[in-house]
């Protein structure tokens, strides 16, 4: 190899770095899906799903419908770490004689009506119901209150867009009874038709905006037959609690202070390229910052097996730091062993290159967030 083609292959080095690093990052974030609800598994030729329950008007004969609806009084203690918050509140259902029928006919109790699926830490929380005995409304339909205080599993979080996420805590009931599944006289939740409130004065969440509150019926799928004949279906109804970051908090907190590391970083070629030592410093220093505050950031997260939206800035950010050193170690080089009489050639072309490695840097911070951001969508 010529010493002509071996300066080229130097100068190019910066930018082949951050050309490699924005087509990693595009491959990564183009192989995440768009949904990432486990919503099927395979085990054992078995599937287990979870998926939207049939329109009303189009249940069968032989099926019931038994109306729902949940209210929560409060949500405190959520930790992103343990993917778990506290709620209280209460659940309510409603039926009809024929589906009351059934229940005095196989032995089913309202209290073994509905459980609790998310809940965790069942030692240390209360679901029970409000009265003894349902209360009979006109029209021959009864109605049963539950209270609940509980700590729940979050399976809803979806990290890809933090700090600019929105974070959905589900709470999650399901009819409880083998009697009221797919195997005998199948019973399906419904939102009922008077549902409104669904959160009370202290359903604000501390860092969060309160966006709303949706309930939604699903047929759960097991996985297993349980020892029987048959794979049970059960109806399935979530309330899911809608909460948004606010934009310039997280902009401030974690945003910011990238871009004004990156900022210092992608001036630093205006030093004079005689000042080989300074110019080194300049990236080794801003490494050493963006580990500490990717470290920092990632505390209150749990382990993701993908990258959130800043995880991708930190990684161009990375490649250019490394890019820049690459760069000032090359231009330190060609400085130190010109001539004297070719020192002011070397430092234009120190310069030149300087130049276009700063445009395409900005250039790939730019699109890695503009490529990461668009497919999270």
């Amino acid at each position: 190899m010529s010493g002509s083609s071996g300066r080229v292959l130097w100068r190019l080095l910066p930018i082949l770095l951050i050309i490699t690093a924005l087509f990693s990052l595009w491959l990564s974030t183009s192989r995440e899906g768009l949904d990432i609800k486990p919503r099927t598994v395979v085990l054992d030729e078995l599937e287990e799903s979870v998926e939207p329950q049939a329109d009303i008007a189009l249940v069968r004969d032989d099926q019931q419908i038994m109306y729902y609806g949940i209210h929560v009084d409060k949500v405190y203690e959520l930790s992103l770490q343990s993917r778990t918050f506290s709620a209280d509140g209460y659940v309510w259902l409603e039926w009809s004689s024929q589906t009351q029928r059934l229940m005095v006919e196989k032995g089913i109790p309202p209290g073994r009506l509905i459980r609790l699926v998310n809940r965790i830490e069942s030692w240390d929380s209360t679901f029970e119901p409000v009265t003894d005995e349902p209360v009979t409304l006109s029209a021959g339909r009864y109605y049963q209150r539950y209270r609940f205080s509980s700590r729940f599993y979050d399976d809803e979080v979806n990290f890809h867009r933090d700090p600019f996420d929105a974070l959905i805590l589900p709470i999650v009931t399901e009819i409880a009874p083998d009697e009221m599944s797919n195997k005998y006289e199948q019973t399906l939740l419904y939102p009922h038709h008077h549902q409104n409130g669904f959160l009370g004065m202290s359903g604000d969440l501390s860092g969060y905006q309160l966006k709303g509150a949706v309930l939604k019926s699903y047929i759960h799928r097991y996985p297993s037959k349980f020892g029987s004949w048959y794979q049970p279906e059960q109806s399935q109804a979530r309330l899911e609690i809608i909460y948004r970051s606010d934009y310039w908090s997280a902009f401030v907190n974690w945003v910011l202070p990238l871009i004004i590391v990156m900022s210092v970083v992608l001036l630093s070629p205006a030093v004079a390229g005689s000042l080989g030592d300074v110019r080194l410093a300049i990236p080794s220093t801003a490494l050493l910052t963006l580990i500490f505050l990717q470290q920092a950031y990632h505390d209150d997260l749990p382990s993701l097996p993908y990258l959130t939206f800043l995880d991708q800035l930190f990684a161009c950010s990375y490649m250019i730091a490394m890019g820049l050193f690459a760069l000032f170690t090359w231009g330190t080089n060609v400085y130190t062993k010109a001539k004297d009489d070719e020192k002011a050639a070397a430092m234009e072309r120190i310069d030149k290159v300087d130049f276009i490695f700063q445009c395409v840097s900005v250039a790939a911070f730019a699109a890695v967030a503009v490529l990461t951001w668009t497919s999270t969508y």
